[in-house]
């Protein structure tokens, strides 16, 4: 993603797009939203280079604003606007009697993956931790440290759990190495202690070279980046390290007893 296309969707900014007053009646809360073509105009006149596709427009949880679907990239991102579509911003709306970050589930559910994808996921899975019920996938870097700090405790877990840890081996770009060393662990057969002990060999064989150059194309193709994700049952990923409570909670596994 661009410096341009990051600035828009991450930060909280206030912009006037010159769009008229053309309005598309939406029956949902008997709210009125900008229609899809003024808004593109607004978006091609402020934001020239930024290449996007607006997916649709719906009455937000708020009354009086719309919320904007815009795919910036291969992820489905969400903006606000209001009724006349004069304004547009980028932000994030919480609920404060609840704390819930509204803008943050609306996104996580725009953007997960589907009952298929999860179907080719299970067939690139890399190695298997655990034979419990309950299932989620780590997608991880061998050379990546958060990435150890998640799977030490999802070893954790599975330990205590009716849990099974599905890796995905997705090695970045800027970890020198790192592919070549998802395959040799493939190729070799090397499981779960090789890949914790930092196996690798020369052997590059073209099942294990497959598997990894799927797994890193089936990431891109989703807007996944970075190592740590989890990617759970109901399609929802989430990057990044999360703590032994968020991961609990997302799995439905009950709280430990405080010692």
């Amino acid at each position: 993603m661009s410096s341009l296309a990051r600035y828009f969707v991450f930060t909280v900014v206030f912009i006037g797009l010159t769009l008229g007053r053309g309005l598309a009646f939406s029956s949902s809360n008997l709210v009125q939203c900008p229609q899809k073509n003024k808004l593109q105009q607004g978006f091609h006149k402020t934001f020239p280079k930024l290449q996007f596709e607006i997916i649709r427009i719906d009455p937000s949880q708020v009354k009086g604003l719309c919320q904007i679907q815009i795919k910036i990239g291969a992820r489905i991102h969400l903006l606000y606007a209001d009724s006349r579509g004069e304004f547009v911003f980028a932000g994030n709306l919480h609920e404060l009697n609840t704390g819930r970050n509204l803008t943050q589930e609306t996104v996580q559910l725009l953007n997960r993956l589907t009952p298929e994808e999860l179907l080719l996921i299970e067939s690139l899975t890399a190695l298997t931790l655990g034979q419990g019920k309950k299932v989620i996938y780590l997608a991880t870097d061998p050379q990546c440290p958060y990435c150890k700090q998640a799977e030490t405790l999802l070893k954790k877990l599975v330990q205590k759990e009716d849990l099974m840890v599905r890796f995905l081996f997705f090695p970045m770009d800027s970890h020198k190495g790192a592919r070549e060393q998802c395959i040799s662990i493939l190729c070799d057969n090397k499981g779960i202690e090789g890949y914790d002990s930092g196996y690798r060999s020369e052997n590059q064989c073209p099942e294990g070279v497959k598997k990894v150059d799927d797994t890193i194309a089936f990431m891109n193709k989703k807007g996944i980046d970075s190592t740590p994700t989890f990617i759970f049952m109901d399609g929802i990923h989430l990057s990044g390290l999360l703590s032994e409570e968020a991961l609990r909670d997302r799995l439905g596994l009950s709280k430990p007893l405080p010692k």
